[in-house]
Order: structure tokens, then C-alpha cells, then sequence
């Protein structure tokens, strides 16, 4: 069967903006978006009936072996990109050749069919090389990870509406951003159930920042002791932590009704009628984000702020363990939030008490390879010590901090880590948990510790050295270093 290059007797001479070589099933869905474009284009193909089914929907379509595209009566210089999209290996590296040949700045797309020819037209000079199986692939897993959000939502719906009296939604103990967005959240579902629902937490809200985004956007919190506890609602639900006991205040054999998290963690161990813990994400306000637009449920202004804060805040700014899926939700949360708030929280003053802490935990830090250890002694305002924390954590060759003080009575420890090797939450329960209360997560921990663990001194300068050497030793040796 000859090639025939004619379209029909009359048509005009295009200048086309874009070439399809090769208009199989791939090439002829590319062929329909750029015609709902109203982007010029022709089309090369082979097949003697597909040419004709082309040039029935009205495109200029060419029979001919796309190794022979050059022999038609077409000003290539004008065509701004190269599709090569048959299902011939052989074809294509021809075609592309040619092409780089003799337009080589035109940018070239060509189809692939294993990693063995993609590797090879990337090194002919393709820009874009594009390999089917993976792009398939892919779309299935995008359409499973959907269809799995969508069952999610609906279990997550049926749980809340069994609820008949109040829903405690606990968030842990001295609770972030992420923590608390995450709630307001979950709060939003329930209202929109008709169900009650109340946030509740224990501990403090500490560090000026966490303070002014609970002020500034008005969130209504319950000290969780206060309410009665468990007693207080029908059933509870755990946001941002999934075990009870750990790093909350609920017996270690309570089983709640909703688990919500993103931190990694054994699953065996969490026990909830309705468990959701995805550790691909980088904050909980990013898993909630989602169920709200599965759910269609409308984000007002504060809420939005809240969420986009709490996932800023748990991503240290889009630094530390962030993915694609916040960075999605980010950039839906930013179009209807207020700006001027967030401002207004990621800025607040810093008292003269703060500032002093942090210059004492900048002075005494200790370096044991890339651990710092720092022990500001007597002070009086506990929520400055994660500040320091974090502020030491940018110390260069440091990627984990431990920060010590002494505080009525008490000592309190507050680390953090960006070491993907080390569960600080793990490593501070490891090596204090048996002095004291401990727990946190895989980036962020605390403890608390009397100090009569330490024994009885009236020398203060003995003592305070003895509370230094216990608490540097039980954490180097849990890190393992002795």
C-alpha cells in the first residue's frame, strides 16, 4: 500500500505549531486536547484508516511513515514542539534524530517503552521522554489513592454520626499548631453532622507563637481534666497521637473511638474503631485538609489559617519531612486564608525572659557529635526552652537538640531532632521515662523529671551538677553513645 500525502485538493497550506508523528490511540487523545485548545497542529501517521478518521474530525492529518516526515510540504521551522508517539521503538529514534538534526532547538516529546529506550532517547538530546507503562502506572495508583480517600471519608462520617451524646476530641499533651488546626477540623466535621463535639487537652499551650495563634484566630479549648476527662463524653477521638498514655493523659487500656495522625508509629499498637495514621504526609492538618473537600465541606477564612499554620509550622516551613500532598493542600488552604493573621501569629513579641533563656542556652551547649545538650539552669518561663530548642537546631553539624532547665521544682527537657534516623519521642522515653513522665514524637519530645530523683543535696552547685552528668548521661546512652 503506497503512502499518500495529500489531505484534499483544496485545503491551504498550514503553519502548524505543534507535530504529531505517530497518531495511534496516545497520539490521537493528544490530537483532541490541543483541537480543544485551538492550537494548530498536523498529524503523521501510517494507517491508512486512521488517517481517514482523522481527517473526518477535521485535522490535518498525513499518511506517511513518520522516518519520512520530512518529505512533506510543511515549513517545519514553524513548528514550535515535536510529538513522537507511535507504537514503533525503531520509528521514533529515526524521527528523533532527523529532528535534532535539523531543528534541534525545537522541543521534542517522544514516547518510550521500557527504561532501556528511555535512557536511550534521552541521550539523542529528547527533552521530554515519556514512558507509558510508568505514566499508567501511575494513574492507577493516583485513582486507588483516591478511591481509598473516598472510602475513608465515608467511614469517618459513619463513625462520628454513631455517636449519640458529645465527642471529645483530645489533641496531646501541651499541644502545636498541627495538633490543634487538626481538631478544629475534625470539630468542623461534627458540626457539619450534627454532632457535638469539644477540644480538649492537657499540659499547657506554651512557646508565644502557639499562643498567639490560639488568641488570634479565638480557638475554643477545654482543659481535659476540667471537663471530667473520659468521663465527660460519650467517646473520644485522638488527633495529631494515636497511643494512649503516650503523651496523653488517658489511661494506657483506654481505647478511643478515632485515630488521626501522621506520625509513623506500630500500628498493632493502635486499637480505635476508625484509624487513619498516614505517615507519607507531613502534618495532620494536611490528612484533615483532605477529608474536608471529600467531604464538600466549606472552609471558612480562620479555619483555612488555622490548617495552613499547623502544616507550616509541623513542615518547619516546607523543610523537614514534606511532601506532595502538603504542598497540595497548602496551596488550597492559601487562596482562603488570611494573610494578614498569619502574619500576626508567626510574629509575636518576645519577652526579656525568653530572649535571656535563649542567650543562657546558646552559652552553655555541649557538642557529642552531632548532639547538642544544653543546660540553662534555674528559670522561670518552661515555654521558652522548646524555643531555644528549635533555635539551636540550626546550629550547623547539629541535628538534634536537648534543652535542660530547672523550673519550680521540676527539671524540664525539650528536644527536637531533623535526624530521619532518630525518634527523638522514642529515644526521650528511652532514657527518662523511668525517672519521670516522657513522650513526644518522632521530631519533637519533652519530659519532665522531680528533681528528688537526683537525691537530697544542700550544696546547690553539687546538685546541679549531679542533675547535669544524670540526665547527659541517660541520653547519650539511649543514642548510643557512652
Amino acid at each position: 500500500m503506497s503512502e499518500d500525502t495529500t489531505e484534499t485538493e483544496e485545503e491551504e497550506p498550514i503553519k502548524p505549531e505543534y507535530g504529531i508523528l505517530g497518531c495511534g490511540s496516545v497520539g490521537k487523545m493528544v490530537a483532541e486536547y490541543l483541537d480543544e485548545r485551538n492550537d494548530k497542529f498536523f498529524a503523521v501517521e501510517l494507517d491508512e484508516d486512521r488517517v481517514e478518521d482523522l481527517r473526518n474530525e477535521g485535522y490535518h492529518a498525513y499518511r506517511k511513515d513518520i522516518r519520512n516526515f520530512e518529505e512533506l510540504n510543511i515549513d517545519f521551522e514553524e513548528v514550535k514542539s515535536f510529538l513522537i508517539l507511535s507504537s514503533d521503538p525503531k520509528a521514533n529514534e529515526k524521527a528523533l534524530k532527523s529532528i535534532k538534526e535539523n531543528y534541534p532547538e525545537t522541543l521534542t516529546i517522544i514516547r518510550a517503552f521500557d527504561p532501556i529506550t528511555k535512557e536511550k532517547f534521552t541521550k539523542l538530546g529528547a527533552d521530554i521522554v515519556i514512558h507509558p507503562s510508568k505514566v499508567l502506572a501511575e494513574s492507577v495508583t493516583r485513582q486507588l489513592k483516591r478511591f481509598k480517600s473516598l472510602e475513608k471519608s465515608k467511614e469517618l462520617k459513619e463513625e462520628i454520626n454513631s455517636v449519640n451524646g458529645k465527642l471529645g476530641i483530645l489533641v496531646h499533651t501541651n499541644p502545636d499548631p498541627d495538633a490543634i488546626a487538626s481538631a478544629q477540623a475534625l470539630k468542623k466535621i461534627c458540626e457539619n453532622l450534627n454532632t457535638e463535639a469539644s477540644i480538649v487537652y492537657s499540659g499547657e499551650i506554651g512557646h508565644q507563637e502557639n499562643r498567639a495563634f490560639v488568641n488570634v484566630l479565638e480557638i475554643e479549648l477545654f482543659s481535659f481534666e476540667e471537663v471530667g476527662g473520659v468521663e465527660g463524653f460519650e467517646k473520644i477521638a485522638l488527633l495529631d497521637h494515636s497511643i494512649p498514655g503516650q503523651n496523653n493523659p488517658l489511661p494506657e487500656d483506654f481505647e478511643p473511638a478515632i485515630v488521626i495522625d501522621h506520625h509513623e508509629v506500630d500500628k498493632d499498637k493502635v486499637k480505635a474503631n476508625f484509624v487513619d495514621i498516614r505517615s507519607d504526609v507531613g502534618s495532620t492538618s494536611t490528612i484533615m485538609t483532605k477529608y474536608l473537600q471529600e467531604l464538600d465541606i466549606s472552609i471558612d477564612t480562620e479555619l483555612a489559617t488555622s490548617l495552613l499554620f499547623g502544616i507550616r509550622t509541623d513542615t518547619l516551613n516546607f523543610k523537614r519531612n514534606v511532601h506532595t500532598a502538603d504542598f497540595t493542600a497548602s496551596n488550597y488552604l492559601y487562596h482562603l486564608s488570611d494573610q494578614e493573621l498569619l502574619t500576626k501569629i508567626e510574629t509575636p513579641a518576645m519577652d526579656a525572659e525568653t530572649l535571656n533563656i535563649l542567650g543562657e542556652a546558646i552559652k552553655k551547649r555541649r557538642i557529642y557529635s552531632s548532639y547538642l545538650i544544653s543546660n540553662i539552669g534555674k528559670a522561670n518561663e518552661k515555654d521558652a526552652l522548646p524555643q531555644a530548642a528549635d533555635y539551636l537546631l540550626k546550629l550547623e553539624g547539629v541535628s538534634t537538640v536537648v534543652v535542660v532547665g530547672l523550673i519550680n521544682g521540676m527539671i524540664h527537657i525539650s528536644a527536637r531532632t531533623e535526624d530521619v534516623r532518630v525518634d527523638i519521642g522514642e529515644v526521650i522515653r528511652e532514657a527518662y521515662e523511668d525517672i519521670g513522665s516522657a513522650g513526644g514524637h518522632a521530631r519533637m519530645a519533652g519530659a519532665q523529671i522531680p528533681v528528688s530523683k537526683f537525691g537530697a543535696f544542700k550544696n546547690e552547685e553539687i546538685k546541679s551538677n549531679m542533675i547535669d552528668k544524670g540526665i547527659t548521661y541517660n541520653f547519650l546512652k539511649a543514642v548510643g553513645i557512652e
